[in-house]
């Protein structure tokens, strides 16, 4: 069994700046660590799937590495849209980028492998795969195990016009790979900022929430009508067994009480 949780769209400001002048994504970020650090069983590694930073500021990223020393449980990061690649790269050197551009990863556990996908195209809100991203995909999958893939941008429509306007180029080339790499059981996104569950090329997909605000549910088909809305934070927690697919389970921010049937 691998346990994973997927924290997306942190949106982190310098260090006593609100975003919107009145979004604390800080306080919310030390929340979700806060719950995460409290699970049990403990989940093997957090990733965190793009938009970590607001502007992709240096420090931004100096104030996502100090908070994110709270975190008890091993972390992988990948960018979003709001993220400088070399920025992020640079703040945090440790992680293991795969190639000298991308920020994509491997990351193993006993389930199977994690592969992060870079979907930023610099400058744009949209995201785009293309022979780039899939050479580095190439180089990082394994035949002989089973894989989770990761990107920011959802390559599946949403309903949410002024998402989808802004959602994944190159989808079809992704689906083709998928095709190729039957050994990958499902995909996991971010951007969105609501939890979502569809399939992609045969396989499951999951959206997965932010952890501070989320963008309002606005299924009108007027990409104008995009809003966003504070509605309850979250992320998601899955639970891999080996040799199965993946269990997927909406954990809120903010815990609730706990009433036993038996009491």
């Amino acid at each position: 069994m691998a346990r994973i949780v997927q924290l997306s769209d942190l949106h982190l400001r310098a260090p006593g700046q609100l975003l919107y002048r009145q979004i604390n994504t800080a306080d919310a970020l030390a929340r979700a660590i806060a719950r995460i650090n409290a699970l049990t069983p403990r989940p093997d590694l957090v990733v965190l799937s793009g938009d970590l930073a607001n502007a992709g500021a240096a420090d931004e990223y100096a104030h996502l590495r100090t908070l994110l020393t709270a975190l008890e449980i091993p972390y992988a990061l990948m960018p979003g849209n709001h993220d400088e690649r070399a920025a992020l790269r640079a703040a945090f050197p440790e992680q293991p980028w795969n190639g000298e551009v991308l920020a994509q990863q491997r990351r193993e556990t006993d389930a199977g492998d994690l592969l992060l996908l870079d979907t930023v195209v610099p400058g744009e809100e949209g995201g785009a795969v293309g022979t780039a991203q899939l050479d580095r995909l190439d180089a990082q999958v394994r035949d002989d195990r089973d894989a989770l893939l990761f990107l920011h941008h959802p390559p599946v429509r949403t309903g949410i016009a002024g998402m989808d306007a802004i959602g994944l180029a190159g989808a079809e080339l992704l689906a083709d790979w998928l095709g190729r790499h039957p050994r990958v059981r499902a995909t996991f996104c971010g951007h969105v900022h609501r939890t979502i569950f569809t399939a992609f090329a045969g396989r499951p997909l999951a959206i997965a929430p932010a952890p501070a605000h989320q963008i309002a549910l606005d299924l009108s088909g007027d990409p104008a009508g995009l809003a966003w809305t504070m509605e309850p934070g979250g992320m998601l927690l899955i639970d891999w067994p080996v040799g199965s697919e993946p269990v997927i389970h909406l954990l809120p921010v903010d815990a609730a009480p706990v009433h036993r049937y038996a009491d």
